[in-house]
């Protein structure tokens, strides 16, 4: 299961229950709106703000690179980097594979050690992930070029993510920008505490069984479909209870068959599932997802697919700085989409402007929402 698809499993989910003809037409409009904006982000790279950006002499700035080498263009990426640091008259880069057993994160401690100052994810949301965890509380910047199919962590802060180069060129020379992380413990079934890093979206329930139950061989011949075989034999399942407090509110329960602690609100092909989610403000968006019947989901997908702002009941959205859920009973849980087993409790802090990102295009304020409470 790749990490970066956790957009296509949400899609998915939707899709199969509701009216299709409301995406394809969404979809056609904002692909249109996408080649346009991505034409706009490659016309605005200035070499002027890349040099305002960094200090460094050329020759002292030394390039990291975390790649993933499963992926197609892994090749392709190491030759970009070696190339764009050469031209810029830096020392070659410091190339270093990552593994099943660890998708980064040893590898981007020892480049901080070696004196990087920006270490690039070539790779899915997952290798993204590893290396924004190990670098988050320094000075040491990520550079993020995508390689997954999912790629939402480069979608939500404005990447040109189908272009290899750009995307090369902004992770050495883009200006920086801090963006915010969650911190996340997870209490584990028998009393076990795991502390974990998102920066897209987070969720324990519907979305956590899907990514854990899509058949591997109906993957292979369907690609992201086979979520929607997954998501049909899934979406009915039952409510369970959970309990949120945000911040210093009180305690509120909920019958729930998904929620969400988003860092960020996009998925692909322009869809936004939290709009008021961003990377930058500082919150948390806390969702719960309450549907009873086909009818709920085909609510959320409308208001999804159209971006309506206001609130449905079975779709509740509020802003925190802490999240607290305590789980009934166990829940399987996902992080950026990975599947990382069951919790019976989350505890999310936002930690604001922690991880020093290059090429940052995006960055839209939200006033923060009603706290959760009022909903009661």
């Amino acid at each position: 299961m790749s990490a970066d698809e956790l957009g296509w499993v949400w899609i998915s989910i939707t899709a199969v229950i509701a009216v299709l003809l409301v995406i394809v037409v969404r979809l056609a409009v904002v692909a249109q709106h996408q080649r346009s904006r991505i034409a706009e982000l490659e016309h605005s790279i200035e070499v002027a703000s890349a040099v305002a950006a960094h200090p460094k002499k050329p020759e002292e700035r030394l390039v990291g690179v975390v790649v993933n080498v499963t992926k197609d263009d892994a090749d392709e990426v190491v030759r970009l980097v070696h190339t764009s640091c050469s031209q810029a008259g830096m020392p070659a880069p410091l190339i270093m594979a990552s593994s099943a057993e660890d998708p980064g994160y040893l590898m981007t401690q020892r480049a901080v050690e070696a004196g990087a100052d920006v270490v690039i994810a070539a790779g899915g949301d997952g290798t993204v992930r590893a290396v924004a965890a190990t670098l988050a509380g320094s000075e040491v910047a990520l550079g993020v070029v995508p390689l997954g199919t999912g790629n939402l962590f480069a979608r939500n802060i404005g990447l040109p993510y189908q272009d290899l180069e750009a995307c090369v060129d902004e992770a050495i020379h883009g200006q920086s920008h801090r963006v915010d992380t969650l911190h996340l413990r997870l209490q584990r079934p028998g009393g076990r505490t795991d502390e974990e890093v998102s920066l897209v979206i987070a969720g324990g329930g519907l979305d956590a069984e899907v990514m854990e139950d899509t058949r591997d061989v109906l993957k292979q011949r369907a690609g992201w479909l086979a979520y929607g075989e997954a998501g049909l034999r899934h979406v009915m399942g039952a409510r369970k209870s959970v309990t949120v407090r945000l911040d210093d509110g009180e305690p509120a329960t909920f019958r729930v068959r998904s929620v969400l602690l988003a860092n960020c609100g996009s998925l692909q092909a322009g869809m936004v599932l939290v709009p008021s989610a961003k990377f930058d403000d500082g919150h948390m968006d806390t969702v719960l997802f309450t549907p009873r019947h086909a009818l709920d989901w085909a609510r959320i997908l409308a208001k999804t697919a159209l971006r309506f702002s206001s609130d449905i009941p079975v779709m509740k959205v509020r802003q925190a700085r802490t999240t607290r859920v305590t789980m009934a009973e166990p829940m399987p849980f996902q992080i950026d989409g990975d599947p990382v087993g069951e919790v019976t409790a989350v505890h999310a802090e936002v930690v604001p402007g922690t991880l020093v990102v290059h090429g940052v295009k995006r960055a839209v304020e939200q006033p923060p929402q009603p706290a959760l409470r009022e909903l009661d």
